[in-house]
């Protein structure tokens, strides 16, 4: 009795330690006493909630869940989806870790492709922003491996899209790369060799991995901005022994076709204002994948450019007397005396007209005119000892500037598309800055930097130039104070005796930039909310020789 009391008491005392019982649970759901089959789909908002939160707190509308399923490697799927205009719309796809690779693609109505993300990733992305079409065909297709792949759509205001693209790793913008490209074997060493090559600074603009076949020329479209080049790169893949790659202006006439190096195919136009091209890519052989790298340069970058004598330009032939009232316009308010005509004359192909001009004492601008039909020409400025002052190839007039002693001297015009009338009109220039005269070669780059952007310059827009002495295997360092939310532009010119110029541009957060080119560059630097002061750090790549070097204050914080 003794021991059964103890026991009771505990017994009750465990319960009283550990409180009163828990209620019972909910009973479960009975074990099926057969298999059945249920109408359930595959919910894809497991894999594809915590990114659609993230794109929400940068701005995007809620998650709709497009599709979900159990796919293999090649399997697909999709739906439409309606955009109201003037909206942007972000489709991506999560997948569970069976799957290895996954590209997303939109589609118009008629089957054209809108957007892609080829990348070889896990997850894609697409952003879709206006104008786009009022509806389109959103498709995943697993590429390796298997699994559960969710595809979410969120509407996003365009003020966000740049924010959600960066925060969700967005490809497949129209006119950047679909990510396609990313594997492709040594393609990015061979862009960098080429704009190199190239000099100046360049930004892509778009790249396409493009499905080529012999039997039809496949087509992509490229604007060329006002006073800038555009540089095609074209690279076809292994199997492509020979391709064939045409430019055609809007009305269809072709205007280049591009240059062979190895396999590859190049292309460099400019143009002094806005213009379309459409680009043609046919195989001469069996069909494959073209790579298509379209980048454009600076404002005003062309005499950067090493290769400026197979610079195709794009732009309008004007009659004569048009042409020399362009000039001008463009002239007019600068510093310069009113033009005196030096001669007129015919440009012909194979023929290189000389002329004789008195050049006057400091700094003076000699324009080259061309009249309708007179398009590409080549036009050189020399003094009595036989130096080069002054070059230039353009399509249309050109400027040439000339600083110095005055005396004697040449001017070379040759046409190098078809003949035509030009006319040479000499303006003194009233600033005569003490370092453009004693540095007449150096003096000629940078004006003819400054003017190629479209800016109109004379003498004094560069009395700010000074003098640095540069020697193979040494670097000056200049230091640079941008005005406080605002940029500066960096220009510097080599005079005569060295060659290959290097730039290094270095904001007070420490990010920096590099540009190079043979002759003359220029890049600018903005100020950073510390307050710091920069530095510009400059070297000569052959030879010695002293180089002017601009420093300006420009608004805008785009580079140049």
């Amino acid at each position: 009795m003794t021991r059964t009391r103890a026991a009771l008491c505990s017994a009750l005392a465990l319960v009283a330690a550990c409180g009163a019982p828990a209620p019972p649970s909910a009973p479960l759901a009975p074990a099926p006493t057969q298999v059945r089959v249920t109408t359930e789909a595959v919910d894809g908002t497991r894999w594809l909630a915590p990114d659609a939160a993230r794109a929400a707190a940068a701005g995007a509308g809620p998650l709709r869940v497009l599709s979900a399923d159990v796919l293999a490697e090649g399997e697909r799927v999709g739906a439409f989806v309606e955009i109201p205009d003037g909206e942007c719309a972000l489709a991506f796809t999560r997948a569970s870790q069976g799957v290895g690779d996954v590209d997303l693609y939109a589609y118009d109505d008629d089957g054209s492709p809108f957007a892609s993300d080829e990348s070889p990733e896990h997850d894609a992305a697409v952003l879709l922003c206006p104008p786009h079409p009022r509806r389109l065909y959103v498709v995943a297709r697993v590429m390796a491996g298997s699994g559960v792949v969710g595809v979410g759509v969120q509407s996003v205001p365009p003020s966000a899209a740049d924010a959600v693209a960066k925060l969700l790793g967005v490809r497949g913008r129209p006119g950047e790369d679909s990510g396609r490209l990313a594997s492709w074997p040594g393609l990015e060493a061979k862009i960098r060799a080429h704009r190199d090559a190239l000099g100046g600074r360049w930004e892509d603009v778009r790249r396409v991995a493009l499905p080529i076949n012999p039997r039809a020329a496949s087509r992509i479209s490229a604007t060329i901005d006002a006073a800038r080049c555009l540089d095609v790169l074209v690279v076809p893949s292994d199997e492509v022994a020979s391709l064939e790659v045409v430019v055609e202006d809007e009305s269809a006439r072709i205007v280049a076709r591009a240059r062979d190096r190895g396999k590859d195919r190049t292309l460099l136009f400019c143009a002094p204002r806005a213009t379309s091209i459409n680009l043609s890519v046919r195989p001469r052989g069996p069909q494959g994948i073209a790579a298509v790298i379209v980048a454009r340069s600076a404002p005003g970058a062309e005499p950067e450019l090493a290769s400026r004598g197979v610079v195709v330009h794009i732009a309008p032939a004007l009659d004569l007397d048009a042409a020399r009232g362009a000039v001008a316009a463009l002239t007019a308010g600068l510093a310069y005396a009113p033009p005196r005509s030096i001669a007129t004359g015919t440009a012909r192909l194979g023929s290189r007209a000389a002329l004789d001009v008195t050049l006057p004492r400091g700094c003076a601008r000699l324009d080259v005119i061309a009249g309708k039909p007179l398009t590409e020409i080549a036009a050189a400025l020399w003094d009595d000892k036989g130096l080069l002052l002054a070059d230039a190839h353009a399509s249309g007039s050109t400027p040439l500037f000339a600083c110095g002693r005055g005396g004697p001297a040449r001017v070379e015009i040759e046409a190098r598309e078809s003949p035509g009338p030009f006319a040479i009109e000499l303006r003194r220039d009233r600033t005569a800055p003490p370092a453009l005269v004693a540095h007449p070669v150096a003096a000629a780059r940078m004006l003819a930097r400054l003017t190629a952007g479209g800016e109109a310059a004379d003498g004094g827009t560069a009395a700010g130039a000074t003098v640095l002495s540069l020697e193979e295997g040494q670097r000056k360092i200049v230091p640079i104070t941008p005005p406080l939310g605002g940029c500066v532009e960096v220009i510097a010119a080599l005079d005569g005796g060295g060659s290959g110029l290097d730039l290094r541009l270095v904001d007070g957060a420490g990010e920096s930039a590099v540009t190079r080119s043979r002759y003359v560059l220029a890049d600018r630097v903005c100020a950073v909310p510390n307050g710091k002061a920069g530095a510009a750090e400059i070297r000569v790549l052959s030879g010695k020789a002293e180089a002017l070097l601009l420093v300006r204050a420009v608004g805008s914080r785009e580079r140049p």
